[in-house]
């Protein structure tokens, strides 16, 4: 989850609106690594996301929004089906 506003107001301005997106009400489970979170509990939750992406009825557009975006503009976590890479800088907890 990123504590960093900045980075979701970024995020949120230039989403689409994804009609039936089956991410909606559950960004916990697409949000990027939390400071203090195991890498079991990450991983764990980016794969029930990842299966929500997998079925998704705006996987499509929501692959296009993605892949329209810079790479240092994209947001991290799992997004249009893929895991995108935490920001750098941001420490991690790994046990």
């Amino acid at each position: 989850m990123s504590h960093h506003p900045a980075d979701l107001f970024a995020a949120l301005l230039g989403a689409p609106s994804l009609p039936g997106a089956r991410c909606r009400g559950k960004p916990h489970l697409f949000d990027e690594a939390a400071a203090d979170e195991s890498d079991d509990v990450v991983t764990q939750r980016h794969s029930q996301a990842l299966g929500l992406c997998r079925l998704c009825p705006a996987l499509a557009s929501c692959e296009t929004w993605f892949d329209g975006l810079p790479k240092a503009k994209r947001p991290p976590g799992v997004v249009a089906g893929r895991l995108n890479p935490q920001k750098a800088g941001r420490p991690r907890k790994t046990a």
